[in-house]
């Protein structure tokens, strides 16, 4: 299942129409509205012109306390319309079966050993005021041509982007290119024609924000020896305002100690260090995966938040490596 379209949005009693284009190599097709208040109409018309009923064949109508669901099998190729009529926020996804789709799409930073460089996704969200590096791959075999954009939760189009295609396998065809971060949320989306030339595109579903704080993690081991303890350091950066920020740590298996500090006054561009201690019980199995989960949240200041994961791995000897 892939989504073709994401937005959220306020009703306020005057229809609102969404153009939704649906291409030939779609096999099945929902559209889903949702609400926080009853009442609200969702009527989908199909590029000929007629309405979606429950009497339309191929058609399963699911209706909802808040809400509408529409599922077509074989939808016809073309521009569908939605249009809504109520009061008070709604949501509305529209999700196809389909051989076209996003396998992956993530904000990256060059990193790795000498000798082994490449592209690694970031820790946490991207980082406001500065360029950064998307890394995207299709499935694009039933595809003639790709085009990326970002959207609102709106489902409005803010920006195209300048993609660069890294190889020319379709099957999972991929792309890198540099972003220059809106301030507000938003998705990616491709968009251009399918085999048969018909307009076709995708949402990817995850939501990203640039945020203006920075979490990133230094580690002195490669393992978690059992029966010992491991340090991280943690590295938050402020961008922008002075910030109070608290520090909050999780983690896997409670192997967690103590984290120092709790709390973080930073001014505009400066950074601060966070070490969190990591004990391992004597007697614990190798190869147990642990992950630690840092946030920093702005408690004084506008609002910003950012995150850091670290994986890694027990091991039998008591040692470093």
């Amino acid at each position: 299942m892939a989504t073709v379209f994401w937005m959220t949005g306020m009703l306020d009693g005057n229809p609102q129409s969404i153009a939704i284009p649906v291409d030939s190599v779609t096999k099945r097709i929902t559209f889903a509205l949702s609400g926080d208040t009853k009442g609200s109409k969702f009527k989908l018309t199909q590029p000929s012109g007629g309405a979606v009923t429950e009497g339309s064949a191929d058609t399963e109508i699911t209706e909802l306390n808040c809400g509408r669901i529409l599922t077509v099998s074989s939808p016809e190729a073309g521009e569908w319309r939605a249009e809504i009529t109520g009061t008070g926020r709604f949501w509305m996804e529209v999700q196809a079966q389909s051989d076209i789709y996003f396998v992956g799409v993530e904000f990256v930073e060059r990193g790795g050993r000498p000798g082994h460089e490449g592209l690694f996704r970031i820790q946490g969200q991207p980082v406001a005021g500065t360029s950064a590096t998307l890394q995207v791959s299709v499935s694009a075999r039933a595809t003639k041509s790709t085009e990326f954009y970002l959207f609102t939760e709106q489902g409005r189009a803010i920006q195209k982007l300048r993609m660069q295609a890294v190889n020319s396998d379709r099957e999972v065809l991929e792309f890198v290119g540099s972003v220059d971060l809106p301030s507000v949320p938003f998705r990616v989306a491709v968009i251009g024609q399918d085999s048969n030339g018909k307009r076709y595109q995708r949402f990817f579903s995850n939501l990203f924000h640039a945020e203006s704080v920075e979490v990133s993690a230094k580690l002195e081991f490669d393992d978690l020896p059992a029966g010992s303890t491991q340090q991280i350091a943690f590295t938050v950066r402020n961008i922008g305002f002075p910030r109070i920020f608290n520090i909050t740590v999780t983690d896997s298996h409670q192997f967690v100690g103590e984290v120092e500090p709790k709390k973080l006054t930073l001014g505009a561009g400066e950074s601060g260090t966070v070490r969190v201690d990591l004990t391992v019980p004597a007697g614990t199995a190798a190869g147990l995966g642990e992950d630690v989960v840092i946030v920093a949240a702005s408690t004084l200041g506008p609002p910003t938040s950012n995150s850091s994961v670290v994986h890694s791995l027990v091991s039998s000897s008591q040692n470093p490596r």
